[in-house]
C-alpha cells in the first residue's frame, strides 16, 4: 500500500512507549484534547520520524483501538503486540486524511487548506504561493515561495497576512521592509 502523504494532515508524533502492553505516548499537534477528532476505531496513517523507526516509509494504515487523554495522551493501535514491538516502530508520526475533519464555521479555515494557495500583495500583484506552514510553539509560520524562487518564512499574524480570501482562493501578504 502506498499512501500519498501530501494529501494527509499530520496529527501527532509518537516519541516513546507507555507501559508494557504496547501503548504509546502521543504528542498531539493540537494540544487541546477537548477538540480532537481522534476516536476509537479511526484509521490513521503512520510514517517514520527518522531512520530508527521500522515503520514503512511509504506509510502504514493503523486502527486506533484505545485512546485516553489526561496528563498524557496514551494510544493503542491494533496489531502492536507489546512494548518490544512498539519500540522497533518508534519514533513515528500519525496522519489523517483531510476528509476526516469536520466542516469549519464561515470565519474559520484549516491551515492545511491554504497550502499551495496563491499569495498576492494588497495591490493585487502576485507574490508567490504558500508552500507550507509550521508551528514554533508561539505562533504559526507561513513558508511562502516567492515568484523569484526565494523562500521566506513569516509569522501568520495580521501585520503580514491581513486577509485570506477563500472565495478567490488567495492569501493577501504584506512583504516586510528590509533595511541594512
Amino acid at each position: 500500500m502506498t499512501v500519498d502523504k501530501s494529501k494527509l494532515v499530520k496529527m501527532a508524533i509518537a516519541p516513546r512507549p507507555h507501559g508494557i502492553r504496547g501503548e504509546v505516548e502521543l504528542v498531539l499537534l493540537n494540544p487541546d484534547t477537548s477538540e480532537t477528532i481522534l476516536k476509537v476505531g479511526i484509521r490513521m496513517y503512520a510514517f517514520p520520524s527518522n531512520e530508527k523507526s521500522s515503520v514503512d516509509p511509504k506509510g502504514e494504515e493503523w486502527m486506533l483501538e484505545r485512546f485516553n487523554t489526561g496528563n498524557k495522551v496514551i494510544a493503542f493501535f491494533r496489531g502492536i503486540k507489546d512494548r518490544t514491538h512498539l519500540e522497533k516502530l518508534l519514533p513515528f508520526e500519525l496522519y489523517l486524511p483531510r476528509e476526516e475533519f469536520p466542516d469549519t464555521d464561515e470565519d474559520e479555515v484549516y491551515l492545511v487548506d491554504l497550502v499551495a494557495m496563491d499569495v498576492f500583495s494588497p495591490e493585487e500583484e502576485k507574490l508567490g504561493k504558500l508552500e507550507s506552514f509550521s508551528d514554533n510553539g508561539m505562533q504559526y509560520l507561513f513558508n511562502v515561495r516567492l515568484e523569484n524562487g526565494e523562500l521566506i518564512t513569516l509569522p501568520f499574524v495580521e501585520t503580514f497576512f491581513p486577509k485570506i480570501d477563500m472565495e478567490k482562493q488567495r492569501i493577501i501578504m504584506v512583504l516586510p521592509e528590509y533595511t541594512e
